[in-house]
């Protein structure tokens, strides 16, 4: 078996996967913004405010007593000890102290540095206003105030420290002098002036170090300084019920495109002839029938619509005319008269199918019969109005009747051809028994000696039962009905095996129910404006016929209605029991 294949993705087949699960698009979409939107009208408003500090540096060379500072952002590390000071123990303990019971609103504290700048941004979000804008000052003064005092703390030590060096250097050259006093003329008297002159050197570039260190002590009390104070924040930071749901649903509605196409891969239901093609390999697909769609629905599908003869005016109409003609050529150089019309379920629409086939035929100047052989849900005479459970096939195969001209109902067509319908009659036990049986083929042979040019057999599904399985030995050839959207072509292939196992003379596979938007109008559909077409590819008349009526419901009245005068006990010119003695 070939492996299945999918239409090409061109934009028509797109929009078609799209429409057909447009819904579950919609749903994902609107559940994830009404979900997010919620979510987040519910959560409670927080506001943020942003306090803004300054940090500078002296350079380490001093000219003229005026100290040049360099910018923070330029060092990354010295930015990073000030952001971490901001955030320190110290700071927090001092902030939270002033705020009080206030503090327990704050939600978070952010420090990053404004770019290019020495500039810090201390952000504090909290669910008050007024709360976050006191915080992020709070914020901003302790950290200038403790770090300024830090900064002064540490170089006051370190100039004290520098001092006290220098104060024991000036005590040894106090001892020294002694020394020198007591013995000036020593030999050692000249080694320690040598000593005292170096103590001397250190003593006082020790105290220039701490006279340096005084000097940036009092500037580093002025290197951090608020640089812009927070303000009170009019709209919270979060939540943002709109945009939350704005970018919920942009993500919902990614997520729904792709679990649609990936839906469509994993669905094997038919969604195109060519899918039909490819996975039955070598079994043709001889017809495509779009939904009739009297009012144009964009959305309207094959299980809304009626079981009804399609008017002439129709697309479907045009799609059986096309399914007539194959039929016709299908039968070159092997006569192929006696057709079952089978599916692999049921409610793929095989009668609705097979009595639009019968309608065209006929008008075609064919003489055209069908058999009600569904003999467990009969469905063919509810199309014509023809009483299916009154006597018929049944009845002639159990021997209750004759088969004459009194078994079948002639369907008059508004052109004034007929249809001859042979209903199923009262139903069986054993339907499959019966229509395997040699009596079957037996009144199809009686039917087809009446004159009957073409014998459409309205049968049962195969999955579910056998009846088309012993009913196949008896036709000449097999339609498979499947439906676009429904039918499974594992179902579908699981039916073509069937029919091959015995041997039945498989015709091909008819598509039905296509919708008029999937993008495969080149197997169905020119337009309703067709009926100068129509004519010119319906199946040729015998010689010898009257023209039909190509303007005409080929397929029914107008407005989805069976033929006129079409039902049970109607009178001259309606649906009658025929009593020629040829039957036909």
């Amino acid at each position: 078996m070939a492996t299945e294949q999918y239409p090409k993705l061109d934009a028509g087949h797109l929009i078609s996967i799209l429409l057909r699960r447009w819904w579950l698009v919609a749903l994902l979409v609107a559940g994830a913004f009404a979900g997010v939107y919620l979510l987040s009208g519910l959560q409670t408003s927080v506001y943020s405010s942003v306090a803004e500090v300054a940090f500078t540096t002296p350079d380490p060379s001093l000219t003229g007593g005026a100290a040049k500072t360099a910018s923070v952002a330029a060092d990354a590390k010295a930015a990073g000890n000030e952001m971490y000071f901001i955030r320190s123990t110290a700071v927090r303990d001092a902030t939270n102290a002033a705020l009080g019971d206030d503090a327990a609103l704050v939600k978070s504290v952010e420090v990053a540095p404004l770019a290019n700048t020495d500039i810090m941004q201390i952000t504090v979000a909290s669910t008050s206003p007024e709360v976050a804008k006191n915080a992020a000052n709070l914020y901003a003064t302790n950290y200038v105030t403790l770090r300024s005092a830090q900064l002064q703390r540490r170089y006051a030590d370190q100039a004290a420290e520098l001092r006290k060096t220098a104060d024991g250097l000036a005590d040894q050259v106090s001892q020294i002098d002694r020394q020198i006093e007591a013995d000036p003329r020593s030999s050692e008297a000249d080694v320690l002036r040598l000593q005292r002159a170096d103590y001397v050197t250190q003593q006082s570039d020790l105290r220039k170090q701490a006279n340096d260190l005084e000097i940036q002590q009092n500037l580093r009390g002025d290197s951090v300084a608020v640089a812009k104070t927070a303000g009170t924040p009019a709209f919270p930071d979060s939540p943002t019920p709109l945009r939350d749901a704005g970018v919920a649903g942009m993500v919902a509605l990614v997520f729904a495109l792709g679990l649609v196409f990936l839906l469509e891969q994993l669905d094997n239901r038919i969604k195109s002839p060519q899918q039909v093609e490819a996975a039955l390999g070598g079994v043709p697909v001889i017809g495509s029938i779009p939904v009739y769609n009297p009012t144009r629905s964009r959305f309207r599908h094959f299980g809304q619509s009626e079981r009804t003869l399609v008017p002439a005016s129709s697309a479907a109409s045009q799609a059986y005319h096309t399914l007539a003609t194959s039929l016709r050529f299908s039968s070159l150089g092997k006569e192929k008269r006696t057709i079952l019309v089978t599916s692999s379920t049921g409610g793929e629409g095989k009668t609705t199918v097979t009595a639009n086939l019968a309608a065209v035929l006929a008008e075609s100047g064919l003489k055209v019969v069908v058999v009600s052989a569904d003999l467990r849900r009969p469905m063919l005479g509810g199309m014509f109005g023809v009483e299916d459970r009154d006597q018929g096939l049944t009845s002639a195969m159990l021997g209750d009747i004759e088969l004459s001209s009194s078994c079948f109902v002639s369907v008059p067509l508004p052109s004034g051809r007929s249809i001859f319908v042979l209903p199923a009659g009262p139903l069986p036990h054993e339907p499959s028994v019966l229509l395997g049986s040699d009596m079957f083929g037996t009144i199809l042979d009686q039917i087809k000696q009446a004159g009957a040019d073409f014998i459409l057999v309205d049968c049962a599904p195969v999955l579910p039962v056998s009846d088309p399985l012993a009913a196949a030995r008896h036709v000449d050839g097999v339609i498979v009905l499947s439906l676009y959207g429904k039918t499974k072509t594992t179902n579908l292939s699981t039916t073509i095996e069937r029919l091959r196992q015995v041997d039945a003379e498989i015709m091909g596979v008819v598509v039905n129910g296509i919708p008029a938007t999937g993008g495969y109008g080149g197997y169905y559909g020119y337009g309703s404006n067709y009926s100068s077409y129509a004519s010119t590819v319906a199946p040729p008349p015998p010689k010898g016929t009257p023209p039909a009526d190509t303007n005409g419901a080929a397929n029914g009245a107008a407005n989805g209605k069976a033929p006129a005068g079409v039902g049970p006990g109607a009178t001259s010119g309606s649906a009658r029991r025929e009593h020629d003695p040829d039957f036909l």
